[in-house]
């Protein structure tokens, strides 16, 4: 499996609500760190952490879809520009949201994870 397939895979779980994929996919040790201007940011490591994170984004947000606009290696990370869609659960409003996600993978199993808010900074990230 590409580099590539390996993070629309782990993008795919997601949406899919299917946590236990999405965990099966990453080593105990994983880093995922959220959007800066997230109300969840900071940085969850292990499966554990990565697991409540997602399921409270999963408990807050019905019906949470991650479509993949981009998707491309740079240097030795994979960019996925990512739009995000769903609703509140408590509120009913509709909310969307376009980020951007640099993935780090040794071989085919990711890493590490750090999301950006414009492709611009995750570039950045990439080259630095």
């Amino acid at each position: 499996m590409s580099s590539e397939d390996v993070v629309r895979a782990v993008i795919d779980a997601i949406s899919r609500g299917d946590v236990d994929g999405l965990l099966a996919l990453m080593p105990d040790d994983f880093e995922w760190r959220a959007l800066e201007r997230s109300p969840l940011a900071g940085t969850y490591r292990g499966q554990a952490e990565v697991r409540a994170y997602v399921e409270e984004w999963l408990n807050t947000f019905g019906d949470v879809r991650l479509e993949i606009e981009e998707l491309v290696e740079v240097n030795d990370h994979v960019l996925a520009v990512v739009q995000g869609s769903g609703w509140g659960k408590a509120s009913g409003v509709e909310v969307s949201n376009r980020y951007c996600q640099l993935w780090t993978l040794s071989g085919d199993v990711p890493t590490r994870m750090r999301e950006y808010a414009t492709r611009q900074e995750a570039l950045a990230a990439a080259e630095a």
